[in-house]
């Protein structure tokens, strides 16, 4: 993963802010549905498991995230936002 410091090297007068957004899932299913269209990078991943082992990630993933008593997931997500001037 490249860092965001190392693709501003050489811009003068940089700046750079972070743009969070927490991004709220009723529950595991809401997030887990996205794993299993396959379409994009991580869904894309999930699908190339066999079952077993989409199994155990589906599994690792209710053990780790956080949730609220009624089941909600809040992540969040981050971007970054730079301006420079060469």
């Amino acid at each position: 993963m490249v860092r965001i410091d190392q693709i501003i090297v050489g811009i003068g007068k940089e700046w750079t802010a972070p743009i969070d957004i927490l991004t709220p899932f009723t529950d595991f299913d809401d997030y887990w549905s996205p794993f299993l269209s396959g379409i994009a990078p991580a869904p894309g991943y999930c699908a190339s498991l066999d079952d077993a082992a989409r199994k155990k990630l589906k599994n690792r993933l209710i053990d780790i995230l956080p949730t609220d008593p009624d089941g909600m997931i809040l992540l969040a997500a981050r971007a970054w936002a730079v301006r420079g001037t060469r």
